[in-house]
């Protein structure tokens, strides 16, 4: 180990474990506060019923749901493998919030304002960047020509907060080791499980401290230790089916291509052992998949 470095707990073990507590709340404001660019005070942790909802996402994903002190609710969640409707679910992982923040017969006015993280550990933006921001704004259309010529903030005609839901996306395989900002401190131990002596931003040494493998007792370095192991095979069972499922589906898009120039050769009343030999498709084939023949 570099001597210049602390080990720490992967990030999404902390939350399973160590973040809930109320003492290590500093840690996540630490957090919040480098990603924000502003200061923020957690005061609650909100049980978070998204885990389960479906298998593959209690596999997949481990999700903290949190209140600061503006009455936001801010879900942190930290995503092992792509799944393919990955936006749609953050979208309604911040609608469902959204929704619950309010009860029955309450004015709108007392919505939550919802802000969405995801650290993600696989490619899913096309861009170089490792943060990403998606928001709704409010501007000025043109709509003779359909073309923005003035971006300029649009106020309502009363001054509220904007309670726009925001999306956060840390994409982990795109960071190469920038340290240019408070968020760049954050996102190396996301990634390399290791701060540094140097790091200076906001509560960090909380995280060096608190989340340090060296303090964990014999009984929990082996509860956290069998943990890692369960996540390499997750992760290889997950590449395995990714793998297969994408062989399957090769083969099934050459079948399917197979039956469709079959189809075009029958349409144009070709001889059917024509077909075989340019397909490769038998006869019997030809017949029992094509209800036309």
């Amino acid at each position: 180990m570099d001597n210049k470095s602390v080990r720490v707990v992967r990030f999404d073990w902390a939350i399973k474990n160590i973040l809930r507590n109320k003492a290590n709340f500093d840690v996540l404001e630490g957090f919040l506060s480098a990603l924000l660019r502003e200061e923020v005070s957690v005061i609650n942790i909100l049980e978070s019923e998204s885990n389960k909802e479906r298998e593959e996402y209690r596999l997949n994903k481990v999700d903290l749901l949190v209140q600061d002190s503006k009455q936001r609710k801010i879900i942190i969640e930290i995503q092992n493998a792509s799944e393919t409707d990955f936006m749609e679910r953050l979208i309604f992982g911040a609608s469902k919030a959204i929704t619950e923040s309010i009860i029955k017969g309450q004015k709108y006015e007392g919505i939550a304002k919802v802000i969405s993280i995801s650290i993600v550990y696989f490619n899913i933006m096309l861009g170089k960047d490792y943060i990403y921001k998606a928001y709704t704004t409010i501007e000025p259309q043109k709509y003779q020509d359909f073309v923005v010529r003035e971006r300029e903030v649009v106020k309502c005609f009363y001054d509220k907060d904007n309670k726009f839901p925001e999306y956060y996306i840390l994409d982990l395989t795109k960071y190469k080791g920038e340290l240019e900002s408070d968020i760049d401190e954050w996102i190396y131990m996301l990634k390399n499980s290791e701060i540094k002596d140097d790091f200076k931003s906001k509560n960090i040494d909380k995280a060096r401290m608190k989340l340090n493998e060296l303090k964990m007792t014999v009984e929990e370095m082996q509860v956290y230790e069998k943990y890692m192991e369960e996540q390499v095979v997750l992760r290889d069972n997950i590449e395995t089916a990714r793998r297969e499922g994408k062989e399957e589906g090769m083969k099934d898009g050459i079948e399917k291509g197979k039956l469709e120039t079959a189809q075009n050769m029958l349409n144009q009343k070709l001889d059917i052992e024509l077909i075989s030999r340019v397909t490769g498709l038998t006869v019997e084939e030809i017949r029992n998949k094509i209800k036309t023949v």
